[in-house]
């Protein structure tokens, strides 16, 4: 089957809209009982009108009007209504006659100026419809250049966050971390079942790391909640159970996508800087889903000892992420105070 290439599908829509126009005239000729124009009047008449709208449409108001050379433009324009103005008239005078018995309209050089007067109400009407023309091509073709150019942004964000993160899973070799993991664990059950059981949430937690993101990109929110349990439970064990942390979540987290390792970036802030100790100011962390809508928000009272270093990838780089793929569909509201410091995650999955 053949399919019409693009240039091909231009050339048609012109054709069919130039025909269009073509019989809204006839039509009208036909109601106001004027003379139909042969097939040489039409034919050579409608191409001046065509020449006179490609002419602005295509070179004049590229090349000068969006250039905002205005005199270069006004000049190609008086250039190109005189040669359509001489045009017309040879064609009507000379030729016409030659061609059809009788013409539709006869010059008469002592009524020249009601012809020309003709000519270029003519003109002017389809220089009319070749600046709409022109203008409508010329957004469209911005609109695409400017789809063009964020849909090579956003690829180039994309590549550069995959580069970044295969970087950082190439420093590690996952079967012996993992073999190495195992092995103490098999170690120190025997001896300590609370130890032992960090081991095996430290495994989880670095299994998922080196191993999230699917063929999308995106791994099921189940599993990021959960590492975030995971994250939670090995500090616990670290501390003695003695952090004041309050973790709720509602909704259901089931059948939902999300890009990895993005929640986890705010609880590792917050366990960076906040105060995790005083039971009457607990680490808050509240995920809410609904409606395919993801909220998150977290709220942490800030500590005056030493800062923990975090091991995750970073506020900053967590923007871009975000950026680069939910785009316009996420707003974050940090509000970082003297004595606190909260964060606010929308996202629509």
């Amino acid at each position: 089957m053949f399919l019409p290439t693009a240039r091909a599908k231009t050339v048609l829509l012109h054709a069919g809209v130039w025909l269009a126009y073509y019989f809204y005239e006839v039509i009208f000729i036909l109601l106001v009982g004027l003379q139909m124009p042969s097939l040489w009047d039409t034919l050579l008449n409608w191409t001046l009108h065509a020449a006179l709208v490609y002419a602005n449409a295509l070179w004049l108001f590229p090349a000068f009007l969006i250039r905002r050379r205005f005199t270069a433009y006004l000049l190609g324009l008086l250039g190109v209504l005189v040669v359509y103005g001489g045009l017309r008239y040879l064609l009507n005078a000379l030729l016409m006659p030659l061609l059809v018995a009788h013409p539709i309209q006869e010059v008469d050089l002592s009524k020249l100026s009601i012809f020309l007067a003709q000519t270029y109400y003519r003109a002017m009407l389809f220089l009319a419809y070749s600046m709409v023309y022109a203008y409508a091509k010329h957004a469209i073709g911005l609109q695409k250049q400017l789809r063009e150019q964020e849909h090579q942004l956003r690829m180039q964000e994309r590549s550069l966050l995959e580069a970044d993160i295969a970087f950082l899973k190439s420093q590690i070799n996952p079967h012996f971390l993992f073999n190495a993991l195992n092995f103490l664990y098999a170690q120190v059950y025997p001896l300590s079942e609370p130890t032992a059981k960090s081991v095996l949430l430290l495994s989880d937690i670095m299994r998922y790391a080196l191993n999230e993101g699917g063929e999308q990109g995106k791994v099921m929110l189940e599993k990021e909640v959960q590492h975030l349990r995971n994250y939670l439970a090995l500090n616990q064990l670290r501390f003695g159970h003695n952090l004041q942390v309050e973790f709720e979540v509602a909704g259901s987290t089931q059948y939902l996508m999300i890009l990895p390792l993005v929640l986890i970036t705010f609880v590792e802030n917050c366990f960076k800087h906040g105060e995790l100790f005083d039971a009457r100011n607990p680490l808050l962390l509240r995920l809410t889903v609904r409606d395919n809508e993801l909220e998150l928000y977290t709220r942490n009272y800030k500590r005056t000892g030493p800062i923990e270093h975090s091991t995750g990838i970073g506020l900053a780089n967590t923007r871009r992420r975000l950026d680069a793929v939910y785009a316009n569909r996420y707003r974050l509201a940090i509000a970082d105070e003297p004595d606190s410091y909260t964060a606010h995650l929308h996202l629509s999955l």
